[in-house]
């Protein structure tokens, strides 16, 4: 997502104070040329496609399409709930941070959303020249985060095909541990996220090849990272059956067992969907972690490049491996 694919229809400014009665509430103009637009619009294009977002739909009858059917459009029923409910929510529960919301009325390519984000306040100085020419620090405990900031509290809901995204941040509500912004905002029951999911397939096909494969494990699994980048690379999604048939192509048995543990950890069984972002992180390089805490970070393409490393296996079944090509280290 670019911010020339971007049409802000209406935009809001709140700010979430325990101290106040109630939200207060400012529609501005967002205007993508000056710096609080540019802001807002790199926060649109960051979280867009945010691999760590938990995904939901809602249909006319659900609560959040009921809730956007009421007053005069969608956009001011949703923003005139949600922010009164998070205010509500704040007096009891301390985890749910004072901050500023803002809500967006957006176009994103063809396709209808209305955003929002909630920024938690931060504290620092402001640095201050007084009048005889002092300089003096202040401190200010209302500072919103620069937008290289993690937001972890946002929501996308996309009125062309209902489909909702939600942030994967949850905090204590009423005693009970919850992502509020989708069980008590969106009233929605999320599936996974992009990265949960593919996290959990990588898990299993690892826990496959731990219990079938024995002494050959360890070269095994490297093997299987490389192939299941190449399906990403070529085929955009992650199928069950392409996974037996590449990656568990040499062992019958460990791809029926694969199976089963797509139904014991209840993994989908549809084809997974993959984003850009994620298939830059399966096909660029992996993550090899030492029992020590070691963390060596290779090219997908040298995992089986015997040139540059050589994996060796004791009696004890750990994995010994060498670094034939080291130029030097930085």
């Amino acid at each position: 997502m670019r911010s020339s694919d971007i049409l802000i229809k209406k935009s809001v400014f709140c700010v979430f104070d325990i101290n106040l009665p109630f939200v207060n509430l400012t529609e501005f103009i967002c205007n993508s040329e000056e710096e609080q637009g540019k802001f807002i619009f790199s926060l649109i294009t960051k979280y867009y496609d945010d691999i760590t977002g938990r995904k939901g739909v809602y249909t006319d009858e659900d609560p959040l399409g009921v809730l956007l059917s009421k007053g005069p459009d969608p956009f001011e029923s949703f923003v005139t709930f949600a922010g009164d409910e998070i205010h509500h929510m704040m007096a009891e529960n301390p985890e749910i941070r004072q901050g500023s919301g803002v809500f967006l009325w957006a176009v994103l390519g063809e396709e209808e959303y209305i955003i929002f984000f909630k920024l938690n306040y931060q504290a620092g100085f402001l640095c201050q020249v007084g009048e005889e020419g002092l300089v003096s620090w202040k401190k200010n405990t209302k500072l919103i985060p620069m937008s290289s900031k993690k937001c972890n509290e946002y929501v996308y809901i996309n009125l062309s095909d209902q489909s909702v995204r939600v942030s994967d941040f949850s905090c204590y509500v009423d005693g009970e541990k919850v992502n509020y912004l989708a069980s008590k905002i969106c009233k929605l029951e999320p599936k996974k996220s992009e990265k949960q999911t593919v996290e959990a397939i990588v898990d299993t096909i690892a826990a496959t090849i731990e219990e079938k494969y024995e002494e050959k494990a360890p070269e095994k699994l490297l093997e299987s990272k490389k192939i299941l980048a190449d399906i990403v690379e070529e085929k955009g999604v992650i199928s069950n059956r392409d996974i037996q048939e590449y990656v568990f192509a040499d062992n019958t048995d460990a791809a029926d067992r694969y199976m089963e543990k797509v139904v014991e950890e209840r993994l989908p069984k549809e084809a997974v969907s993959v984003s850009n972002k994620m298939e830059k992180r399966l096909t660029k390089k992996q993550k090899i972690i030492t029992e020590s805490g070691i963390e060596i970070l290779v090219p997908v393409e040298y995992l089986r490049d015997t040139s540059v490393f050589e994996y060796v296996q004791d009696e004890s079944g750990k994995v010994c491996m060498m670094i034939k090509e080291m130029g030097r280290i930085v």
